[in-house]
């Protein structure tokens, strides 16, 4: 059988991921944008926006356990979440291991990108967006935002923000990493909420990582960076949480991290990324990551 033609997935202005699919790519056209699926042997199932790769099979849990359960672990006890974004249902699954959430909004612009993932990557979400703690709403999520404020305070506050969103300087969502959109964010948290932020590749995106930072430290006193390696996304990845002034972390909070891990998560054997030893070593930087986040970079 012959295989597609190879394609090239962005992962800066002059460098791509090379894929082979096994097969020819589904695709669609939305009211905001062009969703494409495949599949090859080192991905598995994928698909992308507008020539942009969101998300695979094989991959996938590296980006959403460490999106969800850094910040929910570093939570006394996450009930009400809000996901900025995403659409596969990746973070949504994540943060559905944990007993103590009581309900998450997923805030996701196409109601395309959900319906194409039920279809032909059911795998991703894992019965998520059927889950009663769920509740999908469509439509820019700084509109949804918005109209949060006409709510009751007590069905608004969150706990937990996660940016589950394309790259920053994508044009769909590049008004929802400004200084403006943060203090929208931080007008909705709990009074230990936080948001978890993706900066993005600390090689390919330093400017971009920079302004973001700079926004989130104009806005909430207590930021702190973390560092995956992510190979959808061509290896290193900047996270960052953001809130109200915590508590420091324990200098060893391992056994901290594993007794939450037992006691809050089902199934937490099943994490095939995070652990409370990840956990600890993600916020340790190198010099040349720690470049894009100075003045305020943590010492």
């Amino acid at each position: 059988m012959k295989h597609p033609p190879a394609l090239l997935a962005p992962l800066s202005a002059d460098l791509a991921l090379s894929i082979c699919p096994d097969q020819p790519e589904r695709c669609e056209r939305s009211a905001y944008q062009e969703i494409r699926s495949g599949h090859s042997p080192s991905l598995g199932d994928y698909y992308r926006l507008d020539g942009d790769l969101m998300a695979s099979t094989l991959d996938a849990f590296v980006i959403h356990e460490t999106l969800a359960h850094i910040p929910a672990l570093e939570h006394p006890s996450p009930r009400r979440a809000l996901i900025l974004g995403g659409g596969d249902g990746g973070s949504a699954r994540e943060l559905l291991r944990h007993r103590s959430i009581e309900h998450i909004l997923i805030a996701e612009l196409d109601p395309a990108v959900v319906a194409h993932v039920r279809q032909h990557l059911p795998h991703l979400p894992d019965g998520a967006f059927d889950d009663p703690r769920v509740e999908l709403r469509y439509g820019d999520a700084a509109r949804t935002l918005a109209a949060l404020t006409s709510e009751p305070p007590t069905a608004t506050a969150f706990d937990l923000i996660l940016f589950d969103l394309c790259a920053v300087d994508n044009p769909a969502c590049a008004h929802l990493h400004t200084e403006d959109f943060f203090r929208a964010c931080a007008a909705q948290l709990a009074p230990q909420g936080c948001l978890h932020v993706q900066l993005g590749s600390p090689f390919f995106h330093g400017p971009q990582i920079a302004a973001t930072w700079r926004a989130l430290n104009q806005v909430f006193p207590d930021c702190r960076p973390a560092l995956i390696s992510l190979p959808l996304y061509g290896g290193p990845w900047l996270l960052a949480s953001a809130g109200p002034a915590r508590p420091q972390p324990d200098l060893n909070p391992l056994n901290q991290l594993g007794q939450r891990l037992a006691q809050g998560l089902d199934a937490p054997h099943a994490l095939r990324y995070y652990s409370p030893a990840v956990h600890q070593a993600a916020r340790a930087l190198p010099p040349y990551v720690l470049q894009h986040l100075t003045p305020y970079a943590p010492l």
